[in-house]
């Protein structure tokens, strides 16, 4: 009987998986940051050296500049992890959070199969991808007078993305006891959890809203894409180039809908009150700015008081008309501002040269106002449940009441 790749597959991860059975637990943690650092750097790279492989030279020549392809991946893959793309012609700051998100994702995947339950593992494989990442920035940076704060940036950034992602890895693979949660005070996991659920409807709003002005600007993006007359190869790189700079074109978005918009460029705004661009380099991905303003675009930020109402609508049986639930709230509205605040500087800095020097979002503002919004959708819904629950519904019940003879 003929056996299929899958089940050649199944059984050798089988095999793999026994033989790490009974492996001390420092073993596991190294194998999950190192694996997972070299494993996105690798991916990253690997396109880089592939466009080296296929433009032609100056020359005429057929030798290619592998270490230059290979070193050109590797600080991309380093501005993903906080440190700045410097060239001749420019610099770049503003991390492609789609590469961050996607190196998280293999941190939590490798994570579940070689990690183990314990407190030891987790902190060695934390430790280990915040090594690995700290030993490439400092390979890079070696003659530069900037490899101190590079080789910094680069660890703690690389500590803030594996610290919760094998956390999670392990407790997808294992599971996790969480009894120190109860010494937790109530007010704040309920804060905490409104606040989550605020803020994953408002990026998902956001990124819905990206979508419909890309649908809107498809023309742009495409006689964009048209202009620039890559081949195969050229147009791949490009696409997954702009790929993992959507999340930051999602914040974006998300400042757009507080009303208080964003820049991309000096002189420029892009709100739903205010349409101010001016010329922009042959990137599609930036046709799929906002290009209108005004109207019922100005009704913008009374989607996010929706989403505000909608988050504390579905936490409704854990919310009680009393002190305790607005000390929730206020926590969620202070979360919510903290982390919105936190996005904003993350998809601000510079993204070339030129005009491009200067994008992003006035986070301080942009923050105040989601926090505002975030407080008027609570405020709204629960004005509207204290006047059901404390005053309709007793009047209610005392005219129903059968009078006393």
């Amino acid at each position: 009987m003929s056996r299929s790749l899958t089940s050649d597959l199944r059984d050798a991860r089988s095999r793999v998986s026994e033989s790490l059975t009974g492996v001390p637990e420092w073993l596991g943690g190294v194998l999950v940051g190192s694996q997972a650092a070299l494993l996105s750097l690798l991916m990253v790279i690997a396109p880089s050296l592939t466009i080296a492989a296929s433009a032609p030279t100056e020359d005429g020549s057929t030798a290619v500049d592998w270490a230059g392809a290979a070193s050109v991946g590797t600080h991309f893959w380093l501005l993903a992890h906080g440190v700045p793309l410097t060239t001749t012609q420019a610099t770049v700051s503003v991390a492609p959070l789609g590469l961050t998100l996607i190196s998280m994702a293999m941190i939590v995947a490798i994570a579940r199969r070689f990690a183990t339950r314990s407190w030891g593992s987790w902190g060695i494989a934390v430790a280990s991808y915040a090594g690995t990442v700290a030993l490439v920035a400092g390979v890079m940076y070696a003659k530069s007078a900037d490899a101190v704060p590079a080789v910094v940036t680069a660890t703690a950034v690389a500590v803030m993305m594996a610290a919760p992602s094998v956390a999670w890895g392990i407790w997808r693979a294992h599971g996790a006891e969480f009894g120190w949660l109860v010494r937790v005070p109530g007010q704040i996991r309920v804060g905490l959890r409104l606040a989550s659920g605020t803020l994953a409807l408002m990026l998902l709003v956001a990124a819905l809203a990206s979508v419909a002005w890309a649908v809107v600007g498809r023309d742009q993006i495409a006689n964009s894409a048209s202009s620039l007359g890559l081949d195969a190869v050229g147009g791949t790189l490009l696409a997954l180039t702009e790929t993992v700079y959507v999340p930051v074109i999602v914040v974006w978005m998300l400042a757009w809908l507080t009303g208080q918009g964003f820049i991309v460029g000096q002189n420029s705004l892009y709100s739903p009150h205010t349409l101010e661009m001016g010329a922009l380099p042959d990137v599609p991905l930036l046709g799929a700015l906002p290009g209108a303003a005004g109207g019922a675009l100005e009704w913008a930020p009374v989607v996010l008081i929706a989403v505000a109402v909608l988050a504390r609508l579905a936490l409704r049986r854990r919310l009680r008309l009393d002190w305790a639930d607005l000390t929730s709230s206020a926590i969620a509205v202070g979360a919510v501002g903290v982390v919105v605040a936190a996005l904003s500087m993350l998809a601000s800095g510079s993204l070339g040269p030129g005009r491009m020097t200067q994008v992003g979002i006035a986070w301080l503002p942009v923050a105040l106002v989601a926090m505002g919004l975030t407080a008027a959708g609570y405020g709204l819904l629960g004005g509207i449940e204290y006047l059901v629950v404390r005053i309709v519904k007793p009047r209610l019940a005392a005219r129903n009441a059968p009078a006393k003879e």
